[in-house]
């Protein structure tokens, strides 16, 4: 069997928090600089941004929000990790959205892997672009 990712756990941790609706702890996982896509066309940049959009996104969903991995494959070169991952997204009153999501992961001086770019849309972001 394949030993985790250190990724692997701070997107676990990060869900973990999401679902009890811990933002403080959310808060933890993420970049001073990191982009949370909060949708396409919209994005949050910075902690300080993040954290109003989690509320947001909290209050959008009644304080339901539900997020799960169903699968992930970590690509890290150094201290940058790629994730790519199949997530679902829940909530009361609403079918399971499962997303291809795109994540990006920066390895601190102190060996920490943090967010910094935050995008559970994926490939979604290009609907409606053309070339």
């Amino acid at each position: 069997m394949e030993e985790m990712h250190p990724v692997e756990a701070v997107i676990a941790a990060a869900d973990d928090a999401i679902n009890r609706e811990d933002i403080d702890a959310v808060m933890e996982c993420y970049a001073e600089h990191a982009v949370l896509v909060v949708r396409p066309g919209m994005h949050a940049v910075g902690k300080g941004q993040i954290r109003q959009a989690l509320i947001a996104i909290a209050e959008h969903f009644a304080h339901t929000l539900m997020v799960e991995q169903l699968t992930m494959e970590v690509l890290d070169s150094g201290n940058t990790a790629l994730v790519v991952a199949l997530t679902r997204i829940s909530a009361k009153g609403m079918e399971p959205v499962d997303r291809k999501a795109i994540y990006v992961f920066e390895r601190g001086s102190n060996g920490r892997w943090l967010c910094t770019i935050d995008n559970s849309y994926g490939h979604e972001l290009l609907e409606g672009v053309h070339a």
